[in-house]
């Protein structure tokens, strides 16, 4: 029996609470010709035996308990070095997809050709109990020749919740990046990698329920340094300084280490930090503006 064309690759660390809905999605699928590979960091609640239950009845899981709780980056690492798949997508634990979602990523892609790399529905935004909130608007798309300016893009929209990462991305491509870095915000980072390296494709249809919960990773309002002591054993108190240099430094820095043609390179960093430190100095102006008003007053 030959590889599966989809990896859907799961990490895993005490999230029982939706696990068994999430798994449940994907079964639902049209698209047979996956399988899903799950990590898990040495989860101390139900996780692992929901893993094993849905291993039990299903042979396209694969389930992997890490012999230490290896962070966010070291666990979806060791997730995409296990995928046997042409493509691969990252399914979160605690959203929903429409049961057409993979065939129609996968239809995306091979109607694009090599030129795309990654192909993403649109988006609904749910509450903890499935509820509808509304629909996830993304105000462009990636569909350009020249990777500058894609990457130009990408800075862009770097605001409106990175929604790609979710994407149905070629497993070749993805391995090229350097995945999640152990920093606050790393999606930034591997979208504006790939963006460099391909187009993305937008499917028009809601097909991705992406859930907002009080476990949100930033929607309780934790601060960054919270978030990744959550994300990384290793993180350091102080570590998420200067949060957006660092996105702009280590998407840059990537770019430019690539294996593009070296115009390319330059021209795609240069374009992602312009872009990226030109609309973050924006918000901060903005910011101190309002604070000065509000003193004002």
């Amino acid at each position: 029996m030959g590889a599966p064309r989809v990896t859907l690759g799961f990490t895993t660390y005490n999230v029982e609470r939706y696990l068994p809905q999430a798994f449940d999605a994907v079964l639902a699928q049209d698209y047979p010709d996956f399988e899903v590979v799950v990590c898990d960091n040495r989860s101390t609640d139900a996780t692992w035996e929901i893993c094993q239950q849905y291993a039990a009845k299903d042979d396209r899981f694969r389930i992997y308990q890490n012999p230490t709780n290896l962070g966010e980056s070291g666990n979806f690492a060791r997730v995409v070095s296990l995928a046997r798949g042409e493509l691969f997508r990252l399914t979160a634990h605690d959203d929903l997809i429409a049961p057409t979602l993979l065939s129609r990523c996968v239809a995306a892609l091979d109607a694009a050709g090599p030129a795309a790399v990654l192909a993403y529905p649109e988006a609904i935004l749910i509450d903890s109990e499935g509820r509808e909130i509304g629909p996830l608007d993304y105000p462009g798309d990636l569909r350009v020749t020249a990777s500058w300016r894609r990457t130009a893009r990408m800075a862009r929209l770097a605001s409106y919740g990175c929604n790609e990462v979710f994407g149905v991305i070629r497993t070749e491509v993805l391995r090229r990046t350097r995945l999640f870095l152990p920093i606050a915000s790393s999606d930034v980072v591997l979208l504006a990698e790939l963006a460099a390296r391909g187009q993305f494709v937008r499917v028009p249809e809601r097909l991705f329920l992406r859930r907002v919960h009080e476990q949100s990773t930033w929607a309780t309002g934790r601060d960054d340094n919270e978030v990744g002591a959550w994300l990384e054993p290793s993180w350091r108190p102080g570590a998420a300084g200067f949060r957006h240099l660092r996105i702009m430094g280590h998407a840059s820095w990537a770019m430019l280490r690539s294996e593009l043609p070296w115009p390319s390179r330059v021209s795609s960093a240069t374009a992602f930090a312009t872009v990226y430190g030109v609309r973050r100095a924006r918000v901060w102006l903005g910011a101190q503006r309002r604070r000065l008003v509000g003193r004002a007053r």
